[in-house]
């Protein structure tokens, strides 16, 4: 049996009051332009590998993020299969003894949404989820992105091989699949899609939060340096070492009220459509275990950094890792 490691590339509408969306959005909500896929054999071998570019068919206009992120445009999509055509090459390359995997559970109900809207009917086996094995061996608290898994294991990127191109992907995340103890048990995490919903029942559930223009700006503002206690509303004082980075869109610190003790302060960061930074903040009160994980972050934090600086001469743009970030902020119905 071979593995197939899939990932995909959509597009989304310029625009949610966009005739386009208003007639097809329930049923599509993003339109798949690009299957990528890596073949491996039963010792974890690549052995083959295949892009196709899909040409849109209703969101033909590429969202200016997705183009930046993708280096996809009309130009690079004409000419190219639409989604049936594109489906038929795809299963006609996996052959007949295989199973699918992914990265994460966006691209499983990508997938079936568009296969449902478009009318596909080829077969395929339940796609796997790596990112799901992966947590569970390493025992990370939070699932990990396609960078961060690289980081961990360090599997340096390749100067030829951009992420959020769907070949390079699936490549990047064949080689964190082969590192695993024992790959075959991704066997034992097969996905479920889950349904994707309309943006105008989503806006009622919209997530809340304030806007700054870059992410400096967040977390120099009085909502970030002086959170409230969550118990009696007054505002505290974050310690001086300020917040430690998790990942390119997380930040935590640590705060004290006089009544009530320690706090735990997340951040959460998301770039919106017009270019600003959304800030969600959750506070909590902190166990000693919060206080013990801040800390060991801020020393793991400051040793990469110093690390990386060697290595580059310069740290990375926390602004431009926000924008490249691997999130999921799909729209799901749950």
């Amino acid at each position: 049996m071979n593995y197939i490691v899939v990932d995909l590339e959509w597009n989304q509408p310029l625009s949610y009051d966009s005739s386009v969306y208003r007639q097809v959005g329930d049923r599509l909500i993003f339109e798949m332009i690009q299957i990528g896929a890596v073949k491996m054999d039963a010792a974890f071998r690549i052995v083959d590998s295949v892009s196709i570019p899909i040409q849109p068919t209703h969101y033909v206009k590429i969202h200016p993020r997705i183009r930046r992120m993708t280096q996809l445009g009309p130009e690079e999509l004409a000419g190219a299969p639409r989604f049936l055509e594109a489906m038929d090459q795809f299963a006609a390359w996996c052959g007949e003894d295989y199973t699918l995997l992914t990265w994460g559970c966006d691209d499983v109900s990508v997938l079936k949404q568009n296969m449902d809207f478009f009318g596909c009917g080829v077969a395929l086996p339940p796609l796997c989820d790596i990112q799901r094995l992966f947590s569970d061996v390493y025992k990370t608290r939070e699932r990990k992105g396609l960078k961060a898994a690289m980081e961990m294991l360090e599997i340096q990127p390749e100067e030829t091989r951009n992420f959020h191109n769907a070949l390079n992907d699936a490549y990047y995340t064949a080689l964190v699949f082969a590192r695993l103890p024992k790959p075959e048990d991704v066997l034992r995490y097969p996905q479920q899609p889950r349904s994707l919903i309309h943006q105008e029942r989503r806006d009622r559930r919209k997530e809340r939060g304030e806007v700054y223009d870059t992410l400096a700006e967040a977390l120099a503002s009085e909502s970030a340096r002086q959170p409230r206690c969550p118990v009696c509303g007054k505002r505290t004082q974050v310690e001086d070492e300020g917040y430690v980075k998790q990942c390119a869109d997380k930040y935590i610190g640590l705060s004290a009220c006089p009544h009530h003790g320690g706090l735990l302060i997340r951040l959460r960061f998301r770039p919106t459509d017009d270019g600003k930074r959304l800030m969600a903040m959750s506070v909590a009160k902190a166990t000693a275990a919060n206080r013990a994980y801040v800390h060991t972050k801020r020393l793991q934090m400051a040793q990469k950094q110093e690390r990386y600086l060697r290595e580059h001469g310069v740290l990375p743009d926390p602004e431009e890792e926000l924008m490249t970030a691997e999130r999921t902020s799909m729209p799901f119905d749950d």
